[in-house]
């Protein structure tokens, strides 16, 4: 069985087994990378199910080579209360609390510790106790700027006096508070969910410290209306239409209620190193389900620990099913990744916990959000297509229906998939672009990741919504670009500002980033074609991106690595972004000299990359001083960015300064997960050793799901033998 020889995408020819040419279009480098450091990915052996028959099998083998840009893939993502057994993490996966991130002073830190319980998400305030929740609607408020406190806050005083956290921690199923100081003594706190349930837990330490007994009134503070049970409280007015219930975990000593401000009280006798525990659960519904609220909240509170212990167990057993084959939860699995390389392994595996925090199973198809501050369901098309890889490993009966749902979408129009939509789309005809230049290629790379990981080629032949098959679907999206095209050049025009980066007012019109991926749809569309008998078809769009191609390479600028936009004015403008490297790197590797990819990569390593990460865009770029937004601009970068400059990097020949880099970059994981973009702050952020930290300015969101493509190289050495083990012209062997 061999690839189909006329495929760009190397895809088998009929009947082949998916994951074999998966593994064999993979591997080309893995000689190279494993002289970096000693890598191996493997598949756990198969599950079982509990009657003793084998579980379906994994959609790889037991063992396989991904090369480095595929790590990078997997790594950023790149990429849970009673349970019959406990959670068996298969070996070589670091446990949660392994991935947890260092205890930070909380004053520089922008963006506090979040924790999510698949359903929704929390964000702790800078205080002790309080935190931030808001199901249902936006947790971020674009009109103030502040998040939106669903719940009343509810805090803590010691002997009448509030303190702040001093130091906070994230951790993958809880988020950590702490000062040391708080009138002599040390307080911690520990904020958990419970696994798909609007509440929240909360737990407060109180240590005395010093060598000797101290009496102290301990307090939690809470608005609302003390309820008949003379403990717990209902606040019907923080949410207009909703209902929050609020109740301590252990009972006080005394409650008092002060003009709608409850507070339960504790008299505490702390001996010398002694330690008190208090607490409280939360929760909310809709106001007409309120006894309901109360209901529940009051069983939480009885089986606090339980509760509080098993949000844990929950999150391990979910860890435990990313990497199980034929486990209960998700349709597939990812691969082990066993190295010596504590960066590479660091960077790997919290992309996966990235992946999983925004995983949201009251969807159907159950799917994975691209943030959770933004309203229940919204899934970016640009965002979401960088996990597509990892995506398809791990829950491809999901992809699969979220991707019936994209594929019908106007590429023209919009930015997002609603996920509480199971229907419908735009078939307004816009002659323009009105939502994001990147529609149509994420849309179609999503699309064809998906099959060339799964190997479900009869997909294309499925009909979607709209009548049309996905191949129809795939083929108008390869080809939109044409009628964005002016008379003056044959290129594509992008649009404006609020099309493309948002925050970089030179980067619009003809950009050669959004047109090279044209030419590379049209390449990757042919191969579909072909596939499916269409060898017109195939030749006529190879024949149009064989045109298109001499007008995107002319937009480089000889000799200096960076490219040009062109206005509708007629106007060539610079741009140093690392967008253009990224999306022209990937798409036109092969018909970039090497001069040119040189030059561009130079210029990548001199003026992006600094010690710990990278700047989106470039200190020398002419719009530098008014595109400060810390995802975008040149004080910081989103998180994508990072992986698909250095799969970039790979791609274009740079092997040692991408795995250099990107090693590097683990360090800004002692925060947490990846997120919408990490900035540079202090009186050094211009500086190569800046500091950095999880953005929060100007909307950028906490976590976000990427993962750059996988840019699988292929020679003609490669072959599968009929002993079924893909084998590369050294000798080396992947099984």
């Amino acid at each position: 069985m061999k690839s189909n020889p006329n495929s760009e995408l190397g895809f088998p020819t009929a009947g082949a087994r998916p994951s074999r040419a998966l593994q064999c279009s993979i591997t080309r480098w893995w000689e190279a990378f494993n002289g970096l450091a000693n890598i191996t990915l493997q598949r756990p052996r198969r599950a079982h199910s509990g009657d003793g028959r084998s579980a379906a099998p994994a959609p790889a083998t037991s063992k396989f080579g991904l090369n480095p840009s595929s790590v990078f893939g997997l790594a950023t993502i790149l990429a849970f209360l009673t349970f019959p057994v406990l959670a068996q993490t298969p070996a070589g996966v670091p446990s949660l609390d392994e991935m947890a991130g260092d205890w930070l002073p909380m004053k520089d830190v922008a963006n506090p510790p979040d924790v999510n319980n698949f359903h929704d998400m929390l964000i702790i305030n800078r205080d002790l106790t309080s935190f931030f929740c808001n199901p249902e609607d936006w947790l971020w408020g674009w009109g103030d700027g502040k998040w939106s406190a669903g719940y009343p806050l509810v805090t803590l005083t010691i002997a009448g006096k509030d303190y702040p956290a001093a130091e906070c921690r994230w951790y993958p199923y809880r988020a950590l508070r702490r000062n040391p100081d708080c009138g002599g003594l040390a307080v911690e706190t520990d904020t958990r969910m419970i696994n798909e349930q609007r509440a929240v837990l909360v737990r407060v330490q109180i240590t005395n410290p010093s060598g000797t007994k101290t009496n102290v009134n301990l307090a939690l503070s809470v608005s609302g209306l003390l309820q008949p049970d003379g403990i717990s409280v209902l606040n019907t007015n923080q949410r207009p239409g909703f209902a929050m219930v609020i109740c301590p975990s252990t009972k006080p000593d005394s409650v008092t209620n002060d003009h709608g401000i409850v507070r339960w009280q504790w008299k505490v006798a702390l001996s010398a190193g002694g330690r008190k525990e208090i607490g409280f659960v939360a929760g909310d519904g809709h106001t007409p389900d309120s006894q309901k609220v109360q209901a529940d909240v009051t069983r939480w509170r009885k089986h606090f620990s339980a509760e509080f212990d098993g949000f844990k167990k929950c999150w391990e057993r979910r860890w435990a099913d990313a990497f199980t084959p034929g486990n209960k939860h998700f349709s597939g699995n990812l691969p082990v990744l066993v190295t010596d390389n504590a960066a590479l392994k660091r960077n790997y595996y919290m992309g996966i916990v990235t992946m999983l925090e925004l995983e949201r199973t009251q969807f159907h198809p159950r799917s994975f959000i691209t943030s959770g501050e933004r309203a229940p369901g919204t899934q970016f098309y640009w965002d979401a297509s960088m996990q597509s890889t990892v995506w398809a490993l791990l829950e491809p009966a999901g992809m699969k229906a979220t991707l019936r749902r994209w594929l019908v979408q106007n590429p023209r129009s919009g930015q997002v998939i609603d996920l509480t939509q199971t229907n419908g789309f735009d078939a307004e005809v816009h002659d323009h672009i009105t939502g994001y230049a990147f529609n149509a290629c994420t849309i179609f790379k999503t699309a064809l990741d998906y099959l060339r990981v799964t190997g479900d080629l009869a997909f294309l032949d499925e009909k979607l919504e709209d009548g049309k098959t996905v191949l129809q679907r795939m083929d108008e999206m390869a080809t939109d670009w044409k009628t964005l095209v002016h008379s003056d050049s044959p290129l594509a025009d992008y649009g404006e500002n609020q099309n493309l980066l948002e925050c970089a007012p030179a980067y619009i019109g003809r950009v050669s980033s959004c047109n090279a991926q044209n030419v590379w749809m049209m390449r990757q569309d042919a191969a579909l074609q072909e596939l499916k008998g269409n060898a017109a078809r195939a030749q006529e769009l190879r024949d149009d991106a064989e045109k298109l191609l001499p007008a995107v390479l002319s937009l480089y600028k000889s000799g200096d690595g960076v490219w040009y936009g062109l206005h509708n004015d007629g106007k060539r403008v610079e741009l140093r972004h690392c967008v253009d490297y990224i999306y022209v790197g990937n798409a036109l590797a092969n018909d970039l000299t090497p001069d040119m990819r040189g030059k561009m990569t130079d210029c990548v390593k001199r003026e992006l990359l600094m010690r710990d990460w990278m700047r989106a865009m470039s200190l020398k770029d002419a719009a530098a001083a008014v595109s400060d937004r810390p995802d975008h601009g040149p004080m910081g970068a989103y998180d994508g960015w990072i992986p698909l400059t250095v799969g970039t990097m790979w791609r274009l020949g740079f092997s040692s300064d991408a795995f250099d880099f990107y090693c590097r970059t683990a360090e800004v994981t002692k925060e947490g997960p990846f997120a919408q973009a990490r900035e540079f702050y202090g009186p050094r952020r211009d500086q190569y050793d800046a500091p950095v930290r999880i953005a929060e300015r100007e909307g950028c969101m906490k976590d976000l799901v990427f993962t750059p493509e996988a840019g699988e190289e292929r020679e003609s050495a490669e072959r599968e033998h009929s002993d079924g083990v893909c084998r590369e012209g050294d000798g080396h062997k992947f099984t």
